[in-house]
């Protein structure tokens, strides 16, 4: 509903030109306020005080009065007897001096009693001044003195689509349709509306525009932009094609293409036109943005780089806001290259933005692993089943974790690069303790699976490298348990399994009788030797053992 309201409130209020369909205050109506002024411009000398009044309009809407005023007196200098121009001043006045601007208006309206144009430009100052009463009584006006005209009802409607009264302003929109089936405003206007209570309706009303006027470039432009809200990319971009044709568009026209362009992975013709914008909008929020998505998908870390660091610079705007995409994107760039810690900032305010997106963790911790930054994916791998009561009980999501512990205590064990071998050995240890107690649980939950016995078996065997504790020893008795009490013919993964448990065995009662001397020890070395050379006759340490504790 956010959206919708914002796209009510960029409708405008505006009369019509003394000539109908008009393409100037149609785009002061739909709130295209640059364009507007272009359009008066270009016309300043084939109609001048038309164009003053409208750029006057224009200065009053950006709020820019003095201008506004300069605009009027222009366009009264240029006729005297202009009407829309001296309301235009009048309005200036209606607070500062009421009574005198109210009855030049009087005066205005007595001379132009039957003008729509007139009256709904009087109505508007009104309504500009927040003189709502007087408003209405001069819309009253407006239908006594032409009932049938469409420009009438477009007004109204415009003050009831404001005030989000979708229905009312429906109706009348079709009103003025209904007194005038050429009003192509009305169409454009009601299509704004519909769009988000009938959005097929929407679109035939702006193609009848088309039918109506096949070269009115609004209506193929607002067509492409219901297409682009819509997510009919192609569609959009056929339309866009054809409105940037005529070369008026404007800075929000060009997001749009470029964006369903990237949408539809036709990424050199999205960097062609982004490449367009940033000409004369190198700062421009949305543009910055897409050339961060498009140098990423295009692998153009580079590019991306830079046009990231540029977007995450620029300050915020009204209407401006960073999306959950904008992390992921620039923590991609970041890992690919190489700023990992950068990036892994980028993740966390990624995760902050969504705290309660369980899958979103997931896919955190995916992106990690795959940068070797398994510490990290561990982090979100743990928020991830924290987030998902579902996920909790399913074993195979604590393998998962378990192994990104573990990995990360491979990791640590070997960098010594920033910290010293001291360090890098506390912090495996670290890390293989969190792999081993989430091992447990993988054992704990499927107790007739060897995995969680076999992963805490190689855990512990790296917290104990040289076997001179045993830690790995009663898992590996575990893990030899459940695997053959699968009974049947061993499939070549258990086997290697078996091998490499009964070898560490054998290994461990050599160092045991190695301290002991006693004969049992002895006894097991070849025990588990001779095991490991009935799956394995040729393997080299079998045999050395083998024959160590035969002699």
């Amino acid at each position: 509903m956010k959206y919708f309201l914002g796209s009510l409130l960029s409708i405008m209020i505006s009369i019509s030109a003394i000539a109908q369909n008009n393409p100037g205050t149609d785009y002061i109506s739909l709130g295209d306020l640059k364009l507007a002024k272009d359009y008066f411009m270009k016309r300043m000398r084939q109609a001048p005080a038309e164009s003053n009044y409208y750029l006057g309009e224009i200065a009053y809407q950006e709020g820019n009065l003095a201008e506004a005023q300069k605009n009027y007196e222009a366009g009264v200098a240029a006729d005297p007897a202009s009407a829309l121009n001296n309301i235009g001043l009048a309005k200036l006045q209606l607070k500062s001096n009421p009574k005198e601007a109210e009855d030049q208006l009087k005066d205005i309206q007595k001379k132009n009693k039957k003008d729509v144009t007139v009256i709904l430009a009087i109505a508007k100052a009104y309504l500009d001044n927040d003189m709502k009463e007087k408003t209405q009584e001069k819309l009253k006006d407006a239908y006594k003195a032409d009932k049938k005209n469409p420009y009438i009802y477009i007004f109204e409607a415009d003050m009831l689509a404001k005030e989000n009264k979708i229905g009312e302003a429906t109706q009348l929109y079709d009103q003025a349709i209904y007194f005038d089936p050429n009003c192509t405003l009305a169409y454009l206007k009601g299509a704004r509306v519909y769009e988000y209570i009938n959005r097929n309706h929407a679109a035939d009303m702006l193609k009848k525009v088309i039918a109506i006027q096949p070269d009115n470039k609004l209506a193929t432009r607002e067509l492409a932009g219901l297409y682009y809200r819509d997510g009919f990319y192609p569609q959009a971009i056929e339309a866009y094609k054809e409105y940037f044709k005529t070369g008026d568009y404007g800075i929000e026209d060009l997001r749009r293409y470029a964006a369903a362009e990237y949408f539809t992975n036709n990424f050199a013709e999205s960097m062609r036109l982004l490449q367009e914008g940033m000409q004369n909008n190198p700062d421009d929020f949305v543009l910055n943005r897409l050339l961060m998505y498009n140098s990423n998908s295009t692998q153009d870390y580079e590019t991306g780089l830079a046009a990231g660091d540029k977007f995450f610079s620029l300050p915020l705007n009204e209407g401006d806001s960073i999306l959950a995409l904008d992390y992921k994107t620039y923590a991609n760039i970041l890992s690919q290259t190489g700023n990992k810690v950068k990036a892994m900032e980028q993740y966390k305010k990624l995760a902050d933005l969504d705290p309660t997106n369980a899958e979103l963790r997931k896919e955190m911790a995916t992106t990690c692993a795959s940068e070797r930054m398994y510490p990290e994916a561990a982090e979100f791998y743990k928020k991830f089943i924290e987030l998902s009561p579902e996920e909790a009980i399913d074993a195979q999501n604590y393998f998962q974790l378990g192994r990104y512990y573990f990995l990360g205590g491979v990791a640590a064990a070997s960098d010594t690069t920033t910290v010293t071998p001291e360090e890098a050995k506390a912090k495996s240890i670290e890390l293989y303790k969190k792999a081993d107690e989430t091992f447990a649980i993988v054992a704990e939950r499927v107790p007739d699976s060897h995995l969680g016995y076999y992963q805490r078996a190689q855990t512990n065997y790296r917290m104990d490298p040289d076997s001179e504790q045993g830690l790995a020893k009663p898992h590996y008795e575990k893990t030899i348990e459940v695997i053959l009490a699968k009974g049947g013919d061993l499939e070549a993964a258990d086997k290697a399994i078996l091998i490499e448990a009964y070898s560490y065995l054998s290994y461990f009662y050599y160092l045991e009788y190695d301290k002991t001397k006693k004969a049992a020890d002895k006894e097991f070395v070849k025990e588990y030797a001779g095991k490991v050379l009935e799956l394995d006759p040729e393997n080299a340490n079998g045999k050395a053992l083998f024959e160590f504790a035969t002699n």
